[in-house]
């Protein structure tokens, strides 16, 4: 019985968010900007824009964990690493999402470089792993991601990502695929403290997003974010301290129907 109701209870949650939504476990910063994330620069770009990972200063290496709805059934954990060379920048992750039941787990390797003096790309390679018992028994799919990203100006920074560009398919019943996302973000850096964001995302199978997100640093220990986005109407909330090589994040997103979505994580850079 139990077992029925968590399916019958991802369905309807699926019916309001969409499943690339209710799976989609980028990271908290992520998170605080209300899923805008193409422009982000961060450990977690490996998760939603490889191309950005070029524009890391260091290497680094960060967990998050992310609760749906504040469903410890829908918990995702998350680990990322990214490694810096003089030929480009190497990323990995790792995912995994759901309870004994209904477990998705997702590996992928990236790798980005320059393509020019304010250009860089990056492409990478996922597999995923879907077990869902004697419903529907297990799955391995393989998918890909691209992402690019540009200095237009000291001030203005563009991002662009697509994942899943060749429509890597789950099962032919009901033509299930793995989502296929694009999102383009623009950013303007209007000081060192004060950012605004602004962007849009489309899920080929879902209404287009709109989202904007605001970034502000009030000293060096210390970021805040938040952002607003439509399909699904939702806000979000996000605190970043940094201790030396240290950083801790918080966010959390509130969807108008289901609630409170909460994430954590802690990322680590190497000197």
């Amino acid at each position: 019985m139990k077992r029925i109701a968590i399916i019958l209870l991802l369905l309807l949650i699926s019916s309001y968010v969409g499943y690339c939504q209710l799976i989609e476990s980028a990271g908290p910063n992520s998170s605080g900007l209300a899923g805008l994330n193409a422009n982000n620069v961060d450990v977690w770009s490996i998760n939603y824009n490889v191309g950005q990972l070029q524009n890391l200063e260091r290497s680094s290496i960060a967990v998050s964990f992310h609760q749906p709805f504040l469903l410890s059934d829908f918990t995702t954990a998350n680990m990322v690493l990214a490694i810096c060379s003089k030929k480009g920048t190497f990323g990995l992750n790792y995912s995994n999402y759901g309870n004994e039941y209904f477990q998705i787990n997702s590996t992928g390797f990236g790798y980005a470089m320059k393509l020019g003096e304010n250009i860089t790309s990056g492409v990478k390679l996922n597999y995923h792993h879907i077990n869902s018992g004697e419903f529907y028994n297990s799955k391995s799919i393989l998918s890909t991601d691209i992402g690019f990203a540009a200095n237009l100006t000291n001030e203005l920074h563009v991002g662009f990502s697509l994942m899943n560009p060749t429509f890597s398919k789950i099962d032919d019943y009901a033509n299930e695929r793995i989502p296929t996302v694009l999102q383009f973000a623009a950013g303007y850096h209007f000081s060192s403290e004060l950012s605004l964001q602004a962007g849009v995302k489309k899920d080929m199978i879902y209404p287009l997003s709109f989202i904007t997100a605001i970034l502000y640093s009030p000293n060096e220990k210390v970021n805040i974010r938040g952002g607003v986005g439509t399909n699904p109407s939702l806000a979000s909330l996000g605190i970043n301290v940094h201790l030396n090589q240290i950083q801790l994040i918080f966010a959390t997103q509130i969807h108008q129907i289901l609630g409170w979505s909460p994430d954590f994580g802690i990322a680590y850079q190497f000197n």
